[in-house]
């Protein structure tokens, strides 16, 4: 069959400022670009300074074209407007530049509707070309602090017109996609998971004698990490045969904490922010992943940990029980640390029990770039009919 040409416009997406910015994201276009010409713009200001002057790159990287460019963002109340015309103007300009080369895209897909689908709004009023929409940002509950209510009445009223006037909805989780129908809008939509790159994330025998949890996050409060902590003291005083990996800490705090209730480096290793294959080595070097989140939508962590076929212990909070069952996890109450303990002590000692290679099987058949690659060109193939496209 012939691959259509889609246009990504991208809130967020990895690049030289913010390596990890999105990078979830970028996974999705490569699954994509296994069944259709995915061509990626992302436009991001840069307030540290590094950004002296536009800067523009276009690569090609695993069969996905990815056109980022970067410019100067003051910090101050007036450069941030002036940012968004910037923003705007350059995103246009990139938006021509791709038509002028490959024609018009048969379809526009938006990663996170704030702010690149206001560029999306643009084309299809001026070349009508239809776009669906992914949703990523966990905002939609009234949980995370700077939620969807605190948002100004023009992000609001933005958000509104892009998922109003978007040909589709796609949704990482089905928690996030009722968050969005409740606060924003009424709008039919797919659940496409996030994906996992298999051939880095895949099951291996585990070698060292230490049962070792490990936790993957950038470590913000809303991950818990001093809750793990705790909860790992805990468990070390009715078993210490066990050993804890931290995964993406950036600042000593998170560190301070664990010398603070008695942890040492023989219980507890911190790696900081490591490459996605280096977590990929941590993560079969381990027995199990913790994620002890306040909320969450989607995490990459579980799909990837299972992928290893490793058991989880998570929390019943947002999208998380969407992507685990009773023969790959156990889950526990968001902030119940007395729990968590008891879980982990427990997948200590009932370990024979979990079928590791069955974990990553069935997780590979959920969550691996061609299932998730062709889930997305079937929504695609959809829409175009519906559009009269195709």
């Amino acid at each position: 069959m012939p691959r259509n040409k889609i246009l990504w416009l991208c809130s967020w997406y990895p690049g030289n400022t913010e390596p990890f910015n999105g990078d979830f994201v970028q996974r999705h276009a490569r699954a994509a670009a296994l069944y259709n010409d995915i061509y990626v713009i992302h436009v991001t200001g840069d307030p540290s300074g590094k950004i002296g002057e536009t800067l523009k790159e276009i690569k090609e990287s695993e069969g996905v074209k990815e056109h980022i460019v970067y410019f100067k963002k003051s910090s101050s109340l007036f450069g941030k407007m002036m940012s968004h015309y910037r923003w705007l103007a350059l995103s246009k300009q990139a938006i021509r530049r791709y038509i002028i080369e490959n024609g018009n895209p048969d379809l526009v897909h938006v990663q996170v509707p704030m702010k690149a689908g206001v560029a999306a709004l643009w084309l299809k009023k001026r070349f009508k070309i239809s776009f669906v929409v992914t949703e990523h940002w966990g905002i939609y509950n009234d949980v995370e602090v700077h939620n969807y209510d605190s948002k100004s009445p023009m992000f609001k009223r933005y958000t509104k017109k892009i998922f109003d006037e978007a040909a589709g909805f796609i949704s990482v989780s089905k928690y996030l996609a009722e968050g969005v129908n409740r606060l924003v809008t009424k709008k039919e939509y797919e659940i496409v998971p996030n994906t996992v790159d298999n051939r880095l994330f895949f099951y291996k025998e585990k070698e060292t004698a230490l049962f070792q949890f490990i936790h993957v996050s950038n470590m913000v409060p809303l991950k818990n990490v001093e809750g793990i902590l705790r909860a790992f003291k805990l468990l070390l005083e009715q078993n210490d045969k066990a050993r804890l990996v931290m995964v993406g800490d950036t600042e000593s705090s998170v560190r301070d904490i664990a010398t603070k209730i008695g942890l040492t480096e023989l219980n507890v290793s911190f790696r900081g922010e490591v490459p996605y294959q280096q977590v990929a080595i941590e993560m079969q070097e381990s027995n199990g992943l913790i994620l002890f989140s306040n909320i969450e939508n989607s995490p990459c962590v579980i799909g990837e940990a299972l992928c290893c076929g490793l058991p989880v212990i998570v929390t019943n909070a947002g999208g998380i029980p969407e992507l685990v069952n009773e023969q790959n996890s156990m889950m526990v109450e968001p902030k119940d640390e007395k729990a968590l303990a008891g879980a982990m002590l427990k997948m200590m000692n009932n370990y024979a029990g979990y079928d590791r290679k069955k974990i990553a099987e069935n997780a590979i058949s959920k969550f691996s770039y061609p299932v998730i690659g062709k889930k997305l060109d079937n929504i695609y193939g959809t829409v175009l009919a519906t559009t009269g496209k195709k």
